[in-house]
């Protein structure tokens, strides 16, 4: 009976991740009522729901890899490549990019089916010994949900503060209760900014309420949930909660920061004792060559900038992660390219110290700032000295380290274009582009497929596509 159950879920999966357009996809008519009907198939379906997370066109490989592109941290090889990201190192992307519409489809693919699991799942009736189960997977889709949508609007809209009130174009949000009905056709026009990140939180938060802590960073918990709202908050500018959950998170997760000498050891492993939540592959389920490991290592397609590297001290311990080959550097955070099964770190204990940090300064609390940031700096290089720095120079340190630390998780694009700040996108064989902000480009043109087929949406693509 699990077994037939499986299928079904997978059935759905399927035919709603493979459609064209996010019309297609929202009002999918297999009855997904058929399959969840109890504890054990709901676990399988919150299970399932995390498959579409590793993939190539998620954190496999482009949602880590085009914000490195497209800032200051890497370009691609200009002489021997495969052909792949290079309008992303040209600053060239249109609407028609190859890789654009197979993320926007993974990304609504993911929202749908996580919307789906726990609408069904509300509507059913679990026994008291189960509930507690029941409770925890139900949190899990909305924390998967929420992180679809953050990695939606970063990738597809200017940042939250790019309008006083977050008004300016998000990304769409189908009405949950109509999803998958087979009956009612959705074509979602852009919601704002600021209502995509209402519901990011409003998503974040529920599941917090729903989950147990646990112990295995291989699906979420209440303190991953925790550790995605203090990112949020920090894109948000919202610094007390950011801090605050950021200080929670660093204080009752039960995580650890490694010692320096297990750091560059540590990313060839599945998880390690900062990790707050990964995403798994394994042997026999990857992305294979087309994972973010056999692009750095094997292709070797794209590297570290100079500009990147000379941030490094000789005694940082961080140095090592890119060692020079000839004239370039390599990037070897995803080391495992040899049977390409590097787990995907999306959330590290490391980062809500960084976290911790930039909102104790936006505060104006500098000592515990300076604090918390010398962990991570001394932590990475015990030869460095205490931070001393105040105002804008103690932010411009935070962002610096933040740079070194978070260097090729996806991170660095997204930092900059909150702050605003002017960057070099580094090439091999030319000039760099200079990018000055606020800049089109530095955010994705909505599809061409979902211009054509969805009138709500088709008056709403992005400026300079």
């Amino acid at each position: 009976m699990q077994k037939k159950i499986y299928i079904i879920i997978t059935l759905v999966f399927t035919l709603i991740a493979c459609e064209d357009t996010l019309e297609q996809r929202l009002s999918n008519s297999v009855e997904v009522d058929e399959a969840i009907v109890d504890i054990n198939s709901l676990n399988l379906a919150a299970n399932g729901a995390y498959s579409p997370f590793a993939s190539s066109n998620n954190y496999n490989r482009s949602v880590l890899l085009i914000p490195e592109i497209m800032s200051d941290n890497a370009f691609i090889d200009a002489f021997d490549n495969t052909g792949r990201y290079l309008d992303y190192d040209t600053y060239t992307v249109n609407a028609n990019d190859n890789f654009v519409d197979p993320m926007w489809n993974n990304l609504t693919s993911i929202i749908a089916n996580t919307s789906i699991i726990i609408r069904r799942a509300n509507e059913l009736t679990f026994p008291e010994t189960v509930q507690e189960d029941a409770n925890q997977y139900i949190g899990e889709m909305y924390m998967l949900r929420a992180l679809a949508f953050h990695n939606f609007q970063l990738l597809f809209a200017q940042p939250y503060n790019f309008t006083p009130d977050a008004s300016h174009l998000g990304v769409p949000i189908p009405d949950f209760d109509l999803l998958g009905d087979g009956n009612t056709i959705q074509e979602p026009g852009r919601s704002t900014t600021a209502q995509v990140y209402a519901q990011i939180v409003s998503d974040l938060e529920t599941a917090i309420d729903l989950m147990r802590s646990e112990s295995s960073p291989f699906r979420a918990d209440e303190y991953a949930a925790k550790a995605l709202l203090a990112r949020v908050y920090l894109h948000m500018e919202n610094w007390t909660q950011a801090r605050d959950i950021s200080t929670d998170v660093i204080l009752n997760s039960g995580n650890e920061l490694l010692e320096n000498q297990e750091y560059l050891g540590s990313w060839a492993l599945d998880s390690n004792d900062e990790t707050l939540f990964t995403i798994v592959n394994n042997e026999t389920d990857n992305s294979g060559t087309n994972s973010i490991g056999y692009f750095y290592l094997t292709y070797e397609d794209a590297f570290a900038t100079d500009n990147f590297v000379n941030t490094l001290s000789d005694t940082d311990v961080r140095k090592g992660l890119y060692p020079a080959d000839g004239s370039v550097n390599l990037v070897t955070k995803f080391p495992r390219n040899d049977v390409q099964d590097d787990n995907i770190q999306v959330l590290r204990l490391s980062e809500m110290y960084l976290i911790k940090a930039e909102a104790h300064a936006q505060l104006s609390e500098e000592l515990e700032s300076r604090l918390t940031l010398d962990i991570i700096i001394q932590r990475a290089d015990p030869a460095a000295s205490p931070s001393a720095e105040t105002g804008q120079a103690l932010l411009d340190k935070i962002i610096l380290e933040r740079r070194k630390e978070l260097a090729y998780e996806g991170f660095r694009l997204y930092d900059l274009t909150r702050y605003g700040m002017t960057f070099n996108k580094f090439r091999q064989d030319a000039d760099p582009i200079t990018i000055s902000a606020p800049e089109n480009r530095t955010i994705l043109p909505i599809p061409i497929d979902e211009i054509n087929v969805n009138p709500n949406i088709a008056g709403q693509q992005n400026p300079g596509y």
